[in-house]
């Protein structure tokens, strides 16, 4: 028997009046009961992390693929509603991340070389992890920030793998604290003179006195449960960029740009922009949206941090994502 509606019938919202209860006393355990985690190496070597949330019977595969300096973790209330909802989930530590290994072995920032890595990380996962686990089920993408940018250019190499895909708050560009082309220009210049492994300027320190009015979120009962974590487990304390993963990131916008590259995706996507947001240059997801001829949904009351909102828009947004996966 079957333990979701045969038809979507809308999301019950944990409420944030009663929040850390719930998520202890109802969401988690519900989790671990379906839960399993796992690791496989990448083609570097580097031994990466996931979860995986299984339902015998069920509508079809989320893989939900966080932010930057982000993990699996803070996903367990998305998990929570795709599973309530009928899918079975996968969410990956993103190399760097989480759990997942980091290739210098120091846990403040995240390097790399080139966005491709994760990409092929991705590949990885998808063909040995996801695939043959899910081999008759149609597959989906939840993607938040950096993770939509890595989907974007998975599906760009693979155009016909994912059904649908959410990009939440994606990073087609991020919000340099300086014109683009300047910080881009300075991230090359210390990369060539060896410095790709250095701390870009900015929020590259955990700061565990945050507050949740400062932050990307505007529920602050959904800020204050993720942040304890924080607190606790250092691996989610990473809290910068090196000069390499800005050049990377800057190299990784121009391949989603070209016309090459948006006229390789042959996935259905779902756009949400949110009403204010701090990390990214929305102008850059507004060209991507118009060059990929996907609509843009604006979220009010939202900060970058879509998913944790507070429960009215959140409903709406989980509401509308499950609509377009059933569709």
């Amino acid at each position: 028997m079957l333990d979701f509606l045969d038809k979507f019938d809308g999301v019950q919202i944990i409420d944030e009046r009663n929040y850390l209860n719930l998520m202890t006393e109802k969401a988690e355990p519900y989790l671990a009961s379906r839960r399993t985690d796992g690791t496989f190496l990448s083609d570097d070597g580097l031994t990466l992390h996931y979860e995986q949330y299984d339902k015998k019977l069920s509508r079809g595969t989320v893989v939900i693929l966080h932010g930057f300096t982000e993990s699996a973790e803070k996903f367990r209330e998305a998990a929570y509603y795709f599973c309530k909802a009928g899918y079975c989930v996968f969410s990956l530590d993103l190399r760097g991340h989480g759990k997942s290994e980091h290739r210098s072995g120091k846990t403040e920032r995240v390097e790399t070389d080139s966005f491709d890595l994760y990409r092929d990380d991705l590949e990885k996962f998808m063909n040995e992890v996801v695939r043959p686990r899910t081999a008759d089920k149609r597959l989906y993408f939840y993607t938040h920030s950096l993770g939509s940018t890595v989907a974007l250019l998975y599906m760009m190499k693979n155009p016909y793998t994912v059904h649908k895909a959410v990009l939440s708050s994606p990073m087609i560009c991020g919000n340099m604290g300086m014109p683009v082309a300047l910080a881009g220009t300075v991230a090359k210049i210390i990369c060539l003179f060896g410095g790709k492994n250095i701390s870009a300027p900015g929020r590259c320190v955990f700061d565990s006195e945050q507050s949740a009015e400062s932050s990307d979120a505007t529920s602050k009962a959904r800020f204050d449960y993720y942040h304890s974590k924080r607190k606790k487990e250092p691996l989610y304390q990473t809290s910068g960029p090196s000069f390499g993963w800005v050049k990377a990131s800057l190299e990784a916008r121009d391949k989603i740009l070209s016309s090459r590259g948006v006229k390789m995706l042959k996935t259905g996507l779902l756009i949400f922009k949110p009403e204010e947001d701090r990390q990214l240059l929305g102008e850059y997801t507004d060209k991507f949206a118009s060059m990929a001829r996907v609509k843009v949904k604006k979220v009010q009351n939202s900060r970058h941090e879509i998913f944790m909102s507070g429960d009215e828009t959140l409903k709406w947004y989980f509401d509308e994502i499950l609509e377009f996966f059933s569709e």
